[in-house]
């Protein structure tokens, strides 16, 4: 009888290391998995809808030396010296006129709004090297993702005149 007693004591004690390993184990795990998903969440936050334009994108040799606006070079200008125009590519009445009226009452100087030649399903905001920063501040003001922003290509869609930030409202836009 003493044998087994000292059995079961040993099973029991090896049981209890068992479960205390295992116990760390999906600590562990835990933590990595909620690493892993608070990674997930930033990247899905920052890249939302980030589904193609109809309009021409524009190419590597069009884009500057990296994807991302230029605004970690270049801290945005005060409104009333960035010319914006704004494009309706939804189709949808009025769309591009409030978007003007959105920039304009935050002090940017805005050129006439114009209406695309294609129907887009993604907003785009397109700018002229040293305007990223604020191509980032525009997209904010009318509810575009970062991830929508782009360099200015050849043919925006609309026409660019003295414009340095040009937006072409899709329709995802919720203006």
């Amino acid at each position: 009888m003493d044998r087994i007693e000292r059995h079961d004591f040993v099973n029991a004690v090896l049981l209890a290391v068992v479960l205390l390993g295992m116990a760390f184990a999906l600590v562990a795990a835990t933590r990595t998995l909620f690493a892993t998903v608070d990674e997930g969440l930033v990247d899905a936050e920052s890249a939302e809808e980030t589904v193609p334009t109809t309009a021409a994108p524009p190419t590597t040799e069009d884009q500057q030396a990296t994807e991302e606006p230029d605004s970690t070079t270049t801290p945005p200008k005060p409104p009333s010296e960035v010319q914006v125009r704004v494009g309706n590519g939804a189709l949808k009445s009025g769309v591009a006129g409030r978007g003007t009226e959105i920039l304009a009452n935050a002090g940017y100087a805005t050129l006439g709004p114009k209406n695309s030649d294609i129907k887009l399903e993604t907003t785009t905001v397109y700018y002229l090297e040293g305007f990223g920063a604020d191509a980032e501040v525009v997209a904010n003001l009318l509810n575009v993702p970062i991830a929508n922003i782009a360099p200015m290509p050849p043919d925006p869609g609309i026409s660019q005149d003295t414009a340095t930030i040009i937006v072409i409202l899709g329709s995802d836009t919720t203006l």
